[in-house]
């Protein structure tokens, strides 16, 4: 049944003047600048070289870093954007002196030039060096494949243990996104845990002797500490055995690497082991925390502790900004419910933006809440992709509402006719089951719904 939203349209209207905006980026050039452009970070293992560990720099490359350039080829029937970017990285040591470099270059070719401005898709890649035990600091330098156009950088200093001692060492972990039997898939944030994820992490291991355990403890590291940091997570790890890692692989947005037994492969060093450790993160917050690791090999014990973060880098940047994630809430809350959550001081504001949304949480027994990411997600898309010249800001239009509300449709078509106004419709052929009609009144890009109809 046809209805005409004369009702809808002038709460909208009304309600629009009232909600104001935060401060958020003003173009989509500011909005590319936003976040993480690339993430990169160190693995220490024992290596097969005598008195040398292995050092894997990995590191994943947001597409909207890399330069690409429009090629045409005669065989070709449509654009291709390629870009060649590089990484150089070399250890240091305590005397200054560089020890060992290593490169790395790929070819991204792309044939949707969307993609070639994603904050989402990943060329990833890795160096690996040879270094005896010291500290060390890993400079890194990369380039996008253009002339004199790159950025040089420096990780913090890193230890590479003694892995042909006697004594029982502990490599630097991987944090892991995913593992499926011997294939583990790299978090690659920067060495952090992964927010939303279990709390999955392979930790090298050397000894002479067979491990007998590792056992782990995670702490959380409060802002500003009052007494004893709480353990949030504790248990035993699974050794697997005499192993170690692969060289890690590019696997779409991801690296990955492959636990190598002895006996399958003979570059196993004889001293290496790992393990894995697996613990529920689901009720974690984003924040900085304390592994602490105890191994066991032999008679000698050895413990070791890192300190980690807990990161979302996928976080919606309109939640980022609390006064403007309430004030996005208007297609699902009332003025009175806004008015309420913005009054406060702004840790006032978050703490009840958070209630707010923990009510709406499909899986309350966890801290990430799918439903409030997803409807995030949705008002970043509508902050750039609905505005225009009248409105500078998509969330607070028509369009953005509907699209906040029902997600991507299923269907669009656009109709330009010389004798009727610039009409755009929107069809949902999925649970919404509905088609929505949106003018262009003023001829500004600023469409309008008009109608809907019941599919």
């Amino acid at each position: 049944m046809r209805r005409i939203l004369l009702t809808f349209l002038s709460a909208l209207a009304l309600s629009v003047p009232a909600l104001g905006q935060g401060k958020l980026p003003q173009s989509l050039g500011e909005f590319y600048s936003y976040g993480d452009n690339y993430f990169i970070e160190a693995a220490t293992m024992p290596g097969m070289t005598p008195g040398k560990g292995r050092a894997i720099i990995s590191f994943r490359l947001v597409y909207d870093l890399l330069n690409f350039r429009k090629t045409l080829q005669p065989y070709q029937r449509s654009n291709l954007f390629v870009s060649t970017p590089s990484m150089y990285a070399e250890a240091v040591n305590s005397d200054g002196v560089i020890v060992d470099r290593g490169t790395w270059t790929d070819t991204v070719r792309l044939g949707d030039y969307a993609r070639t401005n994603s904050k989402s898709d990943y060329v990833c890649g890795s160096v690996e060096l040879a270094l005896r035990p010291d500290v060390y600091t890993i400079k890194y330098y990369f380039n996008d494949g253009t002339p004199d156009q790159g950025f040089s950088r420096s990780l913090p200093p890193m230890k590479m243990d003694d892995f042909s001692s006697p004594s029982p060492a502990i490599g630097v972990p991987v944090m892991l996104r995913n593992m499926s039997g011997d294939t583990l898939v790299a978090a690659g944030i920067d060495g952090a845990i992964p927010f939303g994820r279990r709390f999955r992490v392979y930790v090298p291991l050397s000894s002479p002797e067979q491990p007998k355990a590792l056992r782990f403890e995670l702490q959380s590291v409060p802002k500003k500490p009052t007494g004893p940091t709480p353990t949030v997570a504790a248990g035993s790890g699974t050794i697997l055995g005499n192993v170690t890692l692969s060289h890690p692989m590019p696997y779409g947005s991801d690296n990955i690497f492959f636990v190598r037994h002895a006996g399958a492969d003979t570059s196993v060093p004889r001293v290496s082991f790992g393990a894995l450790l697996d613990a529920s993160a689901d009720d974690l917050d984003v924040g900085e925390y304390l592994l602490l690791m105890t191994y066991e090999a032999g008679f000698n014990t050895v413990t070791d502790s890192v300190r980690l973060k807990l990161s979302w880098p996928e976080m919606p940047f309109t939640y980022s900004r609390t006064d403007y994630a309430i004030r996005a809430l208007y297609p699902i809350a009332t003025e009175e419910t806004i008015d309420s959550l913005m009054s406060g001081d702004p840790a006032q504001q978050r703490a009840m933006l958070e209630a707010f949304w923990k009510r709406l949480d499909p899986t309350p027994a966890t801290r990430y809440n799918e439903k409030l990411a997803e409807y995030y997600r949705r008002v970043d898309y509508s902050y750039f992709n609905f505005k225009s010249i009248g409105q500078g800001d998509g969330t607070f239009t028509d369009m953005g509402k509907i699209y906040i509300l029902n997600g991507p449709p299923t269907d669009v078509s656009r109709e330009m006719r010389p004798d009727a106004l610039p009409r755009e419709i929107w069809t949902y052929r999925n649970a919404v089951g509905r088609k929505f009609v949106f003018t262009d009144e003023a001829k500004t890009g600023e469409y309008r719904l008009v109608e809907y109809n019941d599919l």
